[in-house]
């Protein structure tokens, strides 16, 4: 009897959201996982002030060490994508690349679309495009997931949200 290897999900919002910067981190082509666009509530990206990687908090947080109000669940949410069929080594690799900054934690999203089989599957304009309000209705799948939470100083956030547009256009060369 063949023992199947753990599987594990995990919700990327930051460098990890492009395809070719999770394939260079897990070292292979992930053809085997699934990829759909997500969205986890509750939390809020920040711009991290002395690198190119963004990093999230709890919206609560947030609001209170930036001193904003939460207007409503459309800026109390982080858009990105889940991705499931992830192996043990696979995790090790993400935790070396994520290093001290952060903790790994188990979450819950929203599935704004169904997962494709591929990474190279994934329409990436899918990543990039504004939220509508079918995705903030609540009615889309739930899927818990692995991802990463800043633990390092507030201070060392800006107030300003990362930009995965901007990354792609300014930054993705370097990264992947």
């Amino acid at each position: 009897m063949e023992v199947q290897e753990k599987k594990y999900s995990a919700f990327f919002y930051g460098t990890l959201l492009h395809p070719r910067v999770l394939k260079r981190v897990l070292d292979r082509s992930g053809e085997d996982l699934d990829i759909a666009p997500a969205v986890l509530d509750g939390y809020i990206r920040h711009q991290v002030s002395w690198a190119d990687f963004p990093a999230i908090i709890p919206a609560s947080k947030s609001h209170e060490f930036f001193k904003t109000n939460s207007s409503g669940s459309d800026i109390d949410c982080v858009r990105g994508c889940y991705v499931s069929g992830l192996t043990e080594s696979d995790i090790t690799k993400l935790d070396r690349f994520e290093a001290w900054l952060y903790d790994r934690k188990e979450v819950e999203v929203r599935l704004l679309l169904e997962p494709v089989n591929g990474l190279d599957s994934i329409d990436i304009r899918n990543l990039l495009e504004p939220m509508t309000d079918e995705a903030n209705s609540g009615e889309l799948q739930i899927r818990k997931a692995l991802t990463y939470v800043w633990n390092q100083y507030l201070d060392e956030l800006e107030a300003d949200a990362w930009s995965f547009t901007d990354f792609v256009a300014q930054k993705l060369n370097i990264w992947g």
